[in-house]
């Protein structure tokens, strides 16, 4: 573009040049008087038919375009640099509630990278997730109020989904017989494929474990305590040829894995199979249930409102001493209010059966966040919702069925 003829006093002397650097022009820039004009609308062809702006590169200018331009919009969006970290997703509600996946995922990078600093130490780890752990805590608790009514509470999600569950439970425990033997068989399996899942990297065997829950339950409704420990002998060469010859083999931690889901759910929900067959065995199971899922639901209230001194922070940051108690006192309430409505058990005896209960429960939910811990997840499922899997609901009613069948058997109940 020529230079248009203008007295040399009304020429103005170039400034110095743009300072070089990414996205700035790197031709001298010039002043010219037009008029008033704003900085915003200083554009027009630069060298080569394009604007000369801070913003992006227009499109180059035509015959067609009559010497005029239209506006450019400024970049509202840059690339991202390697390394940088980016912003958790937002929604219209204002929220931040990351899918399952994605905290578990979350927890495991967590869990991996303090494993690498520390050299594998207990606390590091513990600490990670305790520190993780709050701050789901803290997003939860900045949430508008708009999101809370969508969002629903965590005491809300969990009602919706116990009280069907609930009574399913009730529904397979009055049918007793085939049906229930069924039922807990389904139960076992996915609690099978959880935990193969949860320990995916040693390889452990789906089939071999699978087999091995449905023997010890099988045996349980049709043989008795002996038939159940003769089938879970039996299983042993069984998992070592299924794990040795799998692709890629497991080695021991893939035997001892297998090995866990057999004896930790098929013998546990063999017992269950027992205690029914048993002599007032359904109203047994209901006791134990109902006390070890009001036992913990007392335990999650009381923690949450008197919790200070922590349970078990290495296993589970967020247990508290003050909510084992609570749910200790409700879970030995619960029974003994239920034994009131049956003329065969006694109060003496429903207290002692409600305090097995009590201890055996907590046991049970803190081995199965052990186990978690270990591999590095939050939820072993998702197939409670909130109340996560099936190994995340049973895992406490899983050690008090064991302890209420042998409680029960010494009361001579069996």
């Amino acid at each position: 573009m020529s230079t248009p003829d203008l007295p040399d006093d009304d020429l103005i002397d170039p400034g110095p040049a743009a300072p070089r650097g990414r996205g700035r022009s790197r031709r001298p820039r010039f002043e010219l008087e037009f008029g008033d004009f704003e900085p915003a609308d200083r554009t027009g062809p630069g060298d080569e038919g394009t604007y000369v702006t801070d913003g992006p590169p227009a499109r180059p200018a035509t015959d067609e375009d009559d010497d005029t331009f239209e506006p450019v919009e400024p970049l509202t969006r840059r690339r991202r640099r390697r390394g940088e970290r980016v912003p958790p997703p937002s929604d219209t509600s204002g929220t931040y509630d990351a899918p399952l996946a994605d905290r578990d995922r979350r927890v495991r990078e967590r869990v991996a990278r303090a494993e690498r600093r520390s050299g594998g130490s207990d606390d590091a780890v513990a600490g990670e997730i305790e520190a993780l752990e709050r701050f789901e805590d803290a997003i939860e608790s900045v949430r508008t109020p708009s999101a809370r009514m969508t969002g629903a509470s965590e005491f809300t999600q969990r009602l919706l989904v116990a009280i069907p569950a609930g009574i399913f439970a009730i529904f397979l425990v009055a049918q007793g017989g085939p049906v229930f033997v069924v039922g807990v068989l389904a139960f076992a399996l996915i609690g099978v494929w959880e935990l193969t899942r949860m320990f995916a990297k040693a390889h452990p065997s789906l089939v071999a474990g699978g087999l091995g829950v449905t023997a010890l339950i099988v045996a349980a409704a049709l043989g008795g305590r002996e038939a159940m420990l003769t089938a879970l002998a039996a299983m042993i060469p069984i998992v070592f040829l299924s794990v040795a010859l799998s692709r890629p083999p497991g080695g021991a931690p893939g035997v001892s894995v297998t090995l866990l889901g057999i004896v930790w759910i098929g013998v546990a929900l063999g017992h269950a199979v027992l205690l029914r067959d048993g002599d007032h065995g359904g109203g047994i199971v209901i006791n134990v249930l109902l006390g070890t899922f009001l036992g913990d639901t007392g335990a999650y209230l009381g923690g949450r409102m008197f919790g200070n001194v922590k349970l078990a922070p290495r296993i589970s940051p967020n247990k508290t001493v003050e909510g084992l108690l609570i749910g200790i006192v409700t879970a030995v309430a619960t029974v003994w209010f239920a034994g009131l409505y049956q003329d065969w058990l006694s109060g003496t005896d429903a207290l002692i059966l409600g305090l097995a209960v009590a201890i055996a429960a907590p046991l049970g939910d803190l081995f199965e966040s052990y186990l978690k811990r270990d591999a590095g997840t939050k939820d072993a499922g998702t197939l409670f919702g909130p109340h996560g899997g099936v190994l995340d609901r049973l895992d406490a009613a899983m050690f008090a069925i064991v302890a209420g069948y042998y409680v029960w058997l010494a009361l001579g109940g069996l």
